[in-house]
């Protein structure tokens, strides 16, 4: 079955983006200075700094950002068959997969399986993804993954995957706490990597 398309979601064009992963220095990055500016400006003036991060991890155990969703993507994963292998951030990405035409509806899982590592060497052919086609949904992977995105961010938004096949797409959100979720048809998750709760998953 495939997920009903999301009647009332923001489809919005968001800005022009480029795959900077290898151009992009260490260190550098908007939402590291936006952490730095909000530093200061909570130091300078006094504030009491959320606990809500400005970047976010794997560590944090959830696909988590700030400022514009477009550049979330870039400090998330590794996925693979020995990272995270059992997770909704599995299905995340299995979701895109199916989306761009290159892993079938019945195969999201949950599972980083062999399926799924050859749907993903395949994708990173195709899309020629820096670094080549090792089968991880690594920083680079998940960058060139993210030039599909639209919408806005926000509790009531939708952020779209516009996948490259038959117009699939994926509807995602990223709360206001900026921690993302995504749809697998009517079951909303929040993109946990290592929890796999989708009802889809074993």
């Amino acid at each position: 079955m495939r997920p009903a398309s999301r009647q009332g979601a923001t489809t919005t064009k968001g800005p022009e983006v480029t795959d900077k992963a290898t151009k992009r220095l260490p260190g550098t990055g908007l939402r590291k200075k936006t952490a730095i500016l909000a530093l200061t400006a909570g130091l300078v003036g006094g504030l009491a700094l959320s606990g809500t991060p400005a970047y976010a991890s794997a560590s944090q155990g959830v696909v988590a950002g700030a400022d514009i969703p477009w550049d979330d993507w870039d400090d998330e994963g590794p996925i693979s068959a020995t990272s995270y292998a059992t997770s909704n951030v599995t299905a995340m990405w299995q979701q895109i997969l199916w989306a761009d035409g290159l892993l079938s509806w019945s195969d999201i899982d949950c599972r980083f399986g062999p399926a799924t590592t050859a749907a993903t060497r395949n994708w990173q052919t195709k899309y020629q993804v820096p670094g080549g086609a090792d089968g991880i949904v690594g920083q680079n992977t998940l960058n060139r993954a993210a030039l599909h995105l639209s919408g806005a961010a926000g509790t009531s938004n939708r952020i779209i995957y516009n996948g490259r096949y038959d117009n699939r797409k994926i509807t995602m959100t990223r709360q206001d706490d900026g921690r993302w979720g995504m749809w697998i048809s009517s079951d909303l998750r929040p993109l946990w990597y290592n929890n796999a709760t989708f009802t889809v998953c074993p």
